[in-house]
């Protein structure tokens, strides 16, 4: 995979490069992109349940432009689930919109609507032609956000970021220290002006790693407070107790390299300070993955998946996801993958005790 990452990040940078020639004469603003098409199959092994459905999972729409020597700016416009407002499909979404300056490598900043260093996928996540998945490790998938909380698992989105790396007896030491919102948006036009924070509260996090050319291996951390007193669950316990929940996020990932082989990994835990003995809402997260090189273009892999959400003492659900898939580089711009996963979904809900699944798909990642 990582000659396949090699090849696709250039890309991203270099293709696609075309001037907006009716606004932008004489601008060096550059529109690229990519796109992920997917079929996917679905037998429910405990029921009825039998479905199949093309879908154009992802889009990204990027705009980037030098402002200057050492400043850049970077639009990144993201589109999952066939979207259409009109049919009131899928999502919309403003992703990133910052500016960086960049002295050197070691001293990066960025400032504006980004995603935040944390772990290893975070800010790839949705760059679907560098990635051999269809569907992306749980956590990550964003075509998931309807049905898994996953902005409580990484941090979505900072305004501020410090980052870069220390060169160190052939080590690079990466560190990376952000801050944001706290997760306390105003989404409720009712209740005042939408898209800001509703407390004076902070995100801030970072992660700190060692890097070669074969290794890397890194820990991760967020620190920020939750307004929890509107949920359900929160009902049976006095608001006061809700207002200002602590939530703590830990994260680490390893990735090898030897020779045509490939392992990546990482862990999620998420821990909220409730003081509630009975209340558990916690959740965690980890995968594992390896894959091998057969040729230059064709990549295979398994892993295992699971992604753990408490919501004790009513109910709390994790989903068991082995898988394994297949990439192959049919052109510089063209990617074909297949994948299959038999899932398991565990509750704690007598109804829905245990549900198994098998999810067979295809795709095209598309770079332009």
């Amino acid at each position: 995979m990582i000659r396949l990452k090699t090849i696709a990040f250039a890309l991203l940078l270099s293709c696609g490069v075309s001037p907006i020639h009716a606004q932008l004469a004489g601008s060096d603003i550059k529109v690229f992109g990519y796109f992920q098409a997917s079929f996917g199959y679905r037998k429910d092994l405990d029921g009825p349940v039998e479905n199949k459905s093309f879908s154009l999972q992802q889009l990204n729409l990027f705009l980037q432009k030098e402002l200057a020597q050492r400043w850049t700016i970077f639009i990144n416009f993201e589109m999952v689930n066939s979207f259409s407002s009109f049919r009131n499909w899928g999502a919309h979404n403003l992703e990133e919109a910052w500016v960086s300056y960049r002295r050197n490598a070691q001293f990066k900043l960025k400032l504006g609507l980004q995603v935040p260093t944390f772990n290893n996928l975070n800010e790839i996540k949705n760059k679907t032609p560098l990635l051999p998945y269809i569907i992306r490790p749980l956590a990550y998938e964003s075509s998931f956000n309807e049905i898994i909380a996953l902005e409580e698992f990484a941090p979505r989105q900072a305004f501020v970021q410090l980052y870069g790396f220390i060169p160190a007896k052939g080590l690079k030491v990466d560190y990376a220290a952000f801050a944001g919102n706290s997760p306390n948006i105003n989404s409720d036009p009712t209740r005042g002006q939408t898209g800001v924070d509703t407390t004076k509260l902070f995100l801030v996090g970072g992660r700190f790693g060692l890097r070669t050319g074969n290794f890397k291996l890194g820990v991760s951390a967020t620190y920020d407070h939750l307004d929890f007193s509107r949920t359900a669950l929160a009902q049976r316990y006095p608001t006061s107790s809700f207002k200002k929940v602590l939530r703590l996020r830990l994260g680490g990932d390893l990735s090898l390299y030897a020779g045509k082989w490939m392992w990546e990994s990482e862990f999620i835990r998420v821990t909220y300070d409730d003081d509630h003995p009975e209340l558990n809402i916690d959740k965690k997260f980890y995968y594992g993955t390896l894959g091998y090189h057969f040729t230059e273009r064709l990549f295979a892999y398994g892993g295992y998946w699971f992604i753990g959400e408490n919501a004790l003492p009513v109910d709390d659900l994790d989903v068991i996801a082995p898988t394994v898939g297949a990439a192959y580089n049919f052109s510089e711009a063209i990617f074909l993958k297949a994948q299959y996963g038999p899932v398991r979904f565990e509750s704690s809900a007598p109804a829905t005790a245990e549900n198994r699944a098998d999810y067979y798909y295809l795709a095209i990642s598309v770079i332009f």
